[in-house]
């Protein structure tokens, strides 16, 4: 890889997940920078992207809205400039849950029956479900609803974070998460929440959540639980790198919740965890999003 390319770290940004993004920045930054990169990190609090001239290559760490959304990306687009991970396109869908669960559907990959929740009175789904923000991260919003008396807070939460909200079934079972790094599928991650599920609470709280890399799966359902990861991740026309989260039921059937375009990468975040199981070190796996973001930007650009 050329060490001279100047790159900007685009990280923190107006989003909910401001703080995890600003670590995740931070974090790439530093492992960059013991590579030799010269990179510049910028904060686009308020939507705002000015980068410093000459700017080679945007390392995008910016989650949720402005981030993930495809609309950072159409801006990145329109000046010429390549970014890391998915297109524009590729990113809106996998963000919209309503959208990309539709694709899903469509490819034949499996994911909980689910419908738009338009009615604080009626029930969308039967009980139980889940009650989720359609365009949100990091679990934002998510409510369990088991109760029908649990229905209007659960929906209210979820409307105040954007007005398109998703009712999922709800599906018990164990929760894995299928890191994907250009065409290859990272060691399975399985998460185990002490309590309750894995909500905004256990994702960011020190010591709430149990991780096991590899998932201690039999081998013909890690297989299956892969396979599934990159349909879902194919479907929806990601590219260079991602994160699909899967729930595994009681009878050994995967479900696809969501694809994430762009992971957490702090040093413990979930997909550099999947990484180090593959013998990829933190900087390497860094420098492998960047390389293979220019790949694909100069081949899509052709």
């Amino acid at each position: 890889m050329n060490q001279e390319l100047r790159v900007a770290i685009l990280e923190g940004g107006p989003s909910h997940e401001r703080e995890v993004s600003l670590r995740t920045g931070e974090a790439v930054t530093a492992a960059l920078r013991q590579l030799g990169y010269p990179v510049e990190e910028i904060d686009p609090r308020d939507g705002d992207v000015l980068l410093p001239e000459g700017t080679d290559i945007v390392f995008l760490c910016l989650h949720g809205t402005f981030g993930e959304d495809g609309q950072v990306q159409r801006l990145l687009l329109r000046r010429g400039l390549p970014f890391t991970g998915s297109g524009a396109d590729a990113s809106e869908r996998a963000f919209d849950k309503s959208w990309s669960k539709e694709i899903f559907r469509k490819a034949g990959v499996p994911t909980p029956d689910w419908t738009l929740a338009r009615s604080s009175v009626e029930l969308p789904l039967a009980l139980p479900f889940v009650i989720k923000p359609a365009r949100q991260g990091s679990s934002i919003g998510v409510s369990r609803v088991f109760e029908e008396k649990d229905y209007p807070e659960a929906l209210a939460r979820a409307t105040a974070e954007d007005h398109l909200v998703v009712a999922e079934a709800y599906i018990e079972g164990r929760e894995l998460t299928v890191g994907i790094l250009g065409e290859n599928v990272l060691p399975i991650v399985e998460i185990r929440p002490k309590a309750g599920f894995y909500d905004y609470r256990n994702k960011y709280t020190s010591g709430a959540s149990e991780y096991l890399c590899p998932a201690p799966l039999p081998s013909d359902a890690a297989q299956s639980v892969a396979a599934i990861a990159r349909a879902a991740y194919r479907s929806l026309g990601c590219s260079v790198y991602g994160r699909v989260d899967v729930l595994l039921d009681g009878a050994g059937n995967p479900w696809v919740l969501e694809v994430n375009t762009i992971p957490g990468m702090t040093e413990t975040s979930l997909f550099p965890k999947a990484a180090q199981a593959a013998g990829i070190d933190f900087p390497q796996l860094c420098e492998e999003v960047l390389q293979l973001s220019w790949i694909e930007r100069n081949r899509q650009s052709r």
